[in-house]
Order: structure tokens, then C-alpha cells, then sequence
């Protein structure tokens, strides 16, 4: 059993909060110390973002965070020495990548998920995967044998059809993307939001998780109400970008924004 599967099956929470932030803004010893304090404050998953040039998926906030990142020499081994070093200090915690595709091609699948595992990653999410190719069942059988997730993204526009046919490569927990668009924080929400998760747990038989646009204590509190997962990361990053230059205040606006989140949701 994967340790996300675990999680969930536990009975341990009714819904996971999930925190991202960007690897390597402003710094990598600093992002340590970030995962660190995101932890201890409540993470139930934690997901770790890969810099890359070309972040598609993402908006403002997280492609600023992504383009400081990239001011600092990147390199795998710093990813992965960072990682292990967030993943010693609550090993209980699962660790997931959200990565593109390409700087996993560019490692090397097998190496790259021999040491993402190495280092405490149980999962991938990775936005510019088409599931019905090669290389998607690829990796999903590489994963597979490594006892690691591919976490697929699900979106309002997804077809029945498209939702039915990712059931067979997904495992550990659906992303399920609240609204059209990139990431960035949100006031509003589809009025059909409650109804398509319901709708996607029957179908997929998997947790759903919740994100992109979520920021609010109020927002996660009502939508744990009927997600598996609260995901959050461009107010988390936004938090580090207004605070980053003057380190310890950047860690306490964390601390503090993490624990509302935690209390705020079941």
C-alpha cells in the first residue's frame, strides 16, 4: 500500500490539507527550513514544486516564485538534498513533486524516481503529462514498481469519457482543478463544485483533492466539507515572495497562516 493510500485509508482525517511552495525560492536552505515549518504546523502532504522554465500550469505568483528559483544554480542533486532534508525532519508526511515532464525526461525516469524516492516522495503531479501516451504508461509502470503515485489532474472541462479512461494510470488521489485557468488565488467558486467531486469520487474511486484558488480559512473549511484534500500553494507563495527577504518573519507568517488552514479545515 502506498503511504497517500495509507493516509486516507486510515481514518486519521476527514480531509488532507496540502501545502505547495516552489524548491529553491528565495533559496535552497531557506526552502528547508520552509518545509520544515509547513510541517510542523499541520501539512497532512506535503507537495514540493520542481522549478522549470516553462510552468504552464501556473500563474503569477507561483511562475515569480519559479523565475527566483531559477536565479540560483539549479541542479538535481540540490533538489534531492533538500528534499531528504525536509522529508528526515517528519518522515511521517508524505512527500509528493509537482514537476513537468521534461526535467524528468532530461534526469532520466528510472534515476530521477530512484532518487525522488530515495529522498521521501511517494508522488508525482505533473501538469503536461497527456495520460493516454507512451511515455505516461511508462512512468506509471516505474512508479509502480517503486510503490509511487501518478497523481492525475482533473478539470471542469474534462469529458466522461477522458474521466473514466484516467482511471486506469491513477493512483493515490485526483487533482481536481476548482476552476478554468492557471493557479492564483480565487473569491469565488463554481456553484457545481460540490456535485462534481461527488461525481468524480464515484467514478474514479479515489480521494479527491481540491485546488487552485483556494486561500481562505473560510473557502477550505467549506470545501473540505466534501473534498478529501485542500490543496494550496499561491498563498502560500505569495506569503514567502512578501516575506522573503527578511527570513524569520517570512517563517512566522507561515507558521501562522498554515495553522489557520489546519484548524479550519475538519
Amino acid at each position: 500500500m502506498s503511504k497517500i493510500k495509507d493516509l486516507f485509508e486510515s481514518g486519521k482525517i476527514k480531509s488532507a490539507f496540502i501545502p505547495y511552495f516552489t524548491l529553491g525560492d528565495p533559496n535552497y536552505n531557506d526552502s528547508i527550513e520552509f518545509g520544515k515549518t509547513i510541517l510542523d504546523n499541520g501539512a497532512d502532504i506535503l507537495e514540493l514544486g520542481i522549478p522549470f522554465s516553462d510552468p504552464v500550469a501556473d500563474g503569477p505568483v507561483i511562475q515569480r516564485a519559479v523565475a527566483r528559483s531559477l536565479k540560483n544554480k539549479f541542479s538535481f542533486s540540490e533538489i534531492f538534498r533538500v528534499t531528504k532534508e525536509i522529508h528526515r525532519h517528519k518522515k511521517d508526511v508524505p512527500l509528493v513533486y509537482l514537476t513537468y515532464f521534461n526535467p524528468i525526461f532530461h534526469c532520466g525516469i528510472e534515476d530521477f524516481l530512484n532518487q525522488a524516492k530515495d529522498s521521501g516522495v511517494v508522488g508525482l503531479v505533473i501538469p503536461d503529462l497527456p495520460f493516454d501516451t507512451k511515455e505516461s504508461e511508462v512512468l506509471f509502470q516505474e512508479l509502480r514498481k517503486r510503490d509511487m503515485d501518478l497523481i492525475h489532474l482533473v478539470t471542469p472541462a474534462s469529458t466522461k469519457k477522458r474521466i473514466e479512461a484516467l482511471k486506469k494510470t491513477s493512483t493515490g488521489f485526483i487533482y481536481y482543478v476548482t476552476s478554468f485557468g492557471v493557479t492564483g488565488e480565487r473569491r469565488e467558486f463554481s456553484v457545481d463544485l460540490k456535485e462534481r467531486i461527488r461525481f468524480l469520487k464515484e467514478t474514479i474511486q479515489l480521494p479527491i483533492c481540491a485546488g487552485f484558488g483556494i486561500s481562505t480559512p473560510d473557502q477550505a473549511g467549506q470545501i473540505s466539507g466534501y473534498a478529501d484534500g485542500i490543496i494550496i500553494g499561491s498563498a502560500i507563495q505569495r506569503i514567502i515572495e512578501e516575506n522573503g527577504h527578511e527570513f524569520p518573519k517570512a517563517k512566522q507568517a507561515l507558521a501562522e497562516y498554515i495553522a489557520k488552514i489546519r484548524v479550519a479545515i475538519p
